[in-house]
């Protein structure tokens, strides 16, 4: 836990987004190791990460998020968040 009044910083880097029209798709590249039967898991392990880059790309830009993805490198696949 921590003080409410006190500031939190999150430090990560967006590793890659494009714009469909007017909308966002943000994707996050991964390494992790997962079992071709569960690739959700890496979605629940890193959504709270994606809704953190979520908000400051719609706060930097002004536009809306449509889409997140990870690219698993392990399963040579998409999986949406």
């Amino acid at each position: 836990g921590w003080d409410s009044g006190e500031q939190v910083l999150i430090q990560g880097i967006i590793d890659a987004y494009f714009y469909e029209g007017e909308e966002i798709v943000l994707v996050d590249y991964k390494t992790d190791f997962v079992p071709e039967e569960h690739p959700h898991r890496l979605a629940e392990k890193y959504r709270a990460q994606l809704d953190y880059y979520q908000m400051a790309l719609e706060r930097l830009t002004g536009r809306r998020v449509k889409e997140r993805l990870i690219y698993s490198f392990c399963l040579n696949r998409e999986i949406p968040v």
